[in-house]
């Protein structure tokens, strides 16, 4: 009698690929992060010696962090998708892979940037200074506010700085150079609908002029991402593999 075998969904292709990539990420996520740690303290300690510190520092992260996740989805949609057909992996396991990859690295972005605003509050509420965070419009916003304010907002940015990542690689990938730069406004929506305003939960969608509540606000940008992950799923479903040419 010969024992039925079953694959266990922990051993599943796509999850491997995930943690490889994930792996391959801790480094550079490591590094980023403890870099401009130490660079938002220098500029707080230069401030408060030499002229005056009104506003979050740490703030300004949000984008370094949006932009660098942004070019490294780029990076691994187009430079890893060969390596890993080549070693059996589907195109709908890659797609499952780097969607999940981004969506966990999107959620430590936003987890590590809100708790460092909730730190630099702290010391600031400590100094007596003013701890507050400019928007896109012109208003501001208090970082310091909560944990749960400031979170769910982040989340959605990187995730949405992530899956444009995605999105303009495999254009580029598959549509060539001339049709992937046409693709632009379409590949670069996510980040600018839902990255581009990341600190207040109700303001960070180019939706702000129609007054809508945070709770809608944040349905809407799930959608965005979701349709985003759709594209990109359609983009790499039966995407062509290029050879490498010496």
């Amino acid at each position: 009698m010969t024992e039925a075998t079953t694959t266990s969904p922990a051993r599943a292709p796509w999850l491997r690929a995930a943690r490889w990539l994930l792996r391959a990420q801790v480094t550079i996520v490591a590094w980023l992060w403890a870099t401009m740690a130490v660079v938002g303290a220098v500029v707080i300690i230069l401030l408060d010696r030499f002229a005056a510190v009104e506003l979050s520092i740490f703030q300004f992260s949000r984008h370094g962090a949006l932009w660098t996740g942004f070019a490294l989805a780029i990076i691994l949609a187009t430079g890893t998708l060969a390596v890993h057909v080549a070693n059996g992996l589907t195109r709908r396991a890659f797609f499952r892979a780097t969607v999940a990859m981004t969506v966990v690295v999107g959620v430590v972005y936003a987890v590590l940037a809100a708790v460092a605003l909730q730190i630099e509050g702290a010391v600031y509420q400590a100094n007596g200074w003013s701890h507050i965070a400019g928007l896109d419009d012109g208003g501001s916003f208090d970082p310091g506010a909560g944990f749960v304010t400031t979170f769910p907002a982040l989340a959605l940015s990187f995730v949405a700085g992530q899956l444009s990542g995605l999105l303009v690689g495999m254009g580029y990938y598959r549509l060539g150079g001339w049709w992937g730069t046409l693709a632009l406004p379409l590949t670069l929506a996510p980040i600018y609908l839902v990255g581009s305003r990341s600190l207040d939960t109700g303001q960070f969608l180019l939706l702000g002029p129609l007054n809508l509540s945070v709770l809608v606000t944040a349905v809407v940008s799930v959608a965005v991402l979701a349709l985003a992950a759709l594209a990109y799923y359609l983009l790499v479903r039966d995407v062509p593999i290029r050879k490498v040419s010496s």
